[in-house]
């Protein structure tokens, strides 16, 4: 798990993170160790079986050519 960048935010909130999730955020369950990398989650049921993890939520930037 890496310092929080100004990109992204750090929570322990299963709703804030689903609410994310649901406004096209990218969310990730973050890895105690800095070796590991953060797992992205790509449904409802994964956010909600990982309520009580640190969650880091991203936005997603679409870059068009």
């Amino acid at each position: 798990m890496n310092n929080q960048s100004n990109d992204e935010i750090q929570t322990e909130s299963m709703l804030k993170a689903l609410t994310a999730f649901r406004n096209g955020d990218a969310v990730y369950i973050a890895h105690p160790l800095e070796e590991d990398l953060d797992d992205r989650l790509f449904r409802e049921e994964d956010i909600i079986g990982s309520d009580g993890h640190l969650f880091i939520i991203k936005e997603v930037v679409f870059e068009y050519e």
